[in-house]
């Protein structure tokens, strides 16, 4: 029985190992060569070149228009990686003054940004068991004593490092390194996301939690938690498909009139609408509910395009008054189940669909694509044209897996 059971707990471990991060599951492109290590782009300053200059596109064209992210947390303040990146560009330091410090906010991206969506924050592998403000509290402590013994000499790791041998069983002692392995992910994790809610607050912009829990319990506890935080949870039990209106009537149910991100009280995402049958009944049952904002793909069951009169219909709430209604826009992944996508698409045709994802008909896309920016602009410009208040930025985390596929050697 104890042999099955550190099985079983070996195989949950690994499981959660390789799911915890969007690099994790990497499938090179086929004859992929890496280019030298000098000509390796920033793939997190391509990812902030495009929602800038989306953004800054709809902000122009309509000053009241919301624009969020969902995810991306290491966009938004500048880490290790790319203080190693800016090293190997300029092994001399010649431009060592202009460069960013550690840890500063990238204040351009995240004051165009009305809010992100952070996924994670009350359930899951990297939850956070205290409220926000006490884990920026600590963080930021722990950070200010990490500079003063690095002035004095003594360099320590931001996420603490155990080290084994910790048993002379085998077995258990990959038991316990796969278990030290996912709390210092774990730990590392936390670090990003703390640092991206603390930087947004800073710049008084909004944050939104998205969970998706084990039991009803953590569910309910998880929307406790977000108004704790006053960060809006939309938490579901079970599995992680955004597919479903729960109910009618939403945690923390608001009468108010809601015209902009900071005043959202609960949201519901609905990205999938293939439950719902035709587009009629999928409108009818998102239209009867009293969410302070609705956000919703632009096509029914992928292919059927929401118009004008659907949009304009989703922007009341049961009760009445006005409410937000957003779309939500990936930019590092391309599906083939999508209105977009042609027949004759596959990896390398046309050239910024880079790679498969491991979910099939998913693929990988080259931000840095002038031929796929074009594609998205038009893509966002069709969405204001339906009239919607805001866009939601998804699949912005995939600047993991290009770093994965080419790292930078430490």
């Amino acid at each position: 029985m104890k042999s099955h059971a550190r099985g079983l707990a070996l195989a949950f471990l690994g499981m959660v190992l390789l799911t915890a991060f969007p690099a994790a599951a990497l499938d090179k492109p086929r004859d992929f060569v890496p280019p030298p290590i000098e000509r390796i782009p920033n793939f997190r300053e391509q990812t902030r070149d495009v929602i800038l200059e989306l953004a800054r596109y709809a902000k122009k064209r309509n000053p009241s228009f919301q624009v969020l992210m969902r995810g991306g947390p290491e966009l938004l303040v500048k880490g290790e990686i790319e203080v190693e990146w800016e090293d190997i560009r300029d092994p001399q330091g010649t431009n060592f003054i202009k460069r960013l410090p550690l840890r500063a906010h990238y204040r351009q991206l995240i004051q165009t940004l009305d809010g992100v969506v952070m996924e994670g924050l009350y359930c899951g592998p990297f939850k956070f068991d205290k409220p926000l403000a006490e884990v920026i509290k600590e963080r930021l402590g722990l950070d200010a004593e990490l500079d003063r013994e690095r002035r004095q000499g003594i360099h320590r790791p931001p996420v603490p490092i155990e080290m084994g041998p910790f048993s002379n069983d085998p077995a258990e002692e990959l038991r316990k390194s796969a278990e030290i392995r996912l709390k210092q992910m774990r730990a590392e994790q936390q670090r990003r996301m703390t640092y991206a809610v603390n930087a947004m607050r800073a710049e008084g912009r909004n944050i939104l939690a998205l969970d998706f829990c084990p039991t009803a319990a953590e569910t309910e506890a998880a929307f406790r938690a977000g108004a704790r935080d006053k960060a809006p949870a939309f938490a579901r039990t079970g599995e992680s498909i955004l597919d479903e209106a729960p109910r009618t009537h939403p945690a923390f149910e608001n009468p108010a009139e809601v015209l902009t991100i900071a005043n959202v009280r609960n949201w519901l995402p609905v990205l999938r609408s293939d439950k719902f049958g035709t587009k009629g009944k999928f409108i009818e049952a998102l239209a009867a509910t009293n969410y302070d904002l609705v956000v919703v793909d632009v096509a029914h069951r992928s292919s059927e395009l929401l118009v004008k009169n659907d949009i304009a219909r989703l922007k009341y709430k049961k009760l009445g008054p006005r409410r937000l209604v957003m779309a939500i826009m990936p930019i590092g992944r391309a599906y083939d189940w999508r209105w977009y996508w042609m027949k004759d698409w596959d990896v390398g045709n046309p050239a910024f669909v880079f790679a498969h994802d491991e979910t099939p008909g998913t693929f990988i896309t080259d931000t840095g694509s002038g031929e796929w920016r074009g594609l998205l602009g038009k893509y966002l410009a069709g969405i204001m044209d339906l009239g919607f208040d805001g866009v939601i930025f998804d699949d912005v985390g995939t600047y993991l897996w290009f770093e994965e596929l080419m790292p930078l050697g430490n």
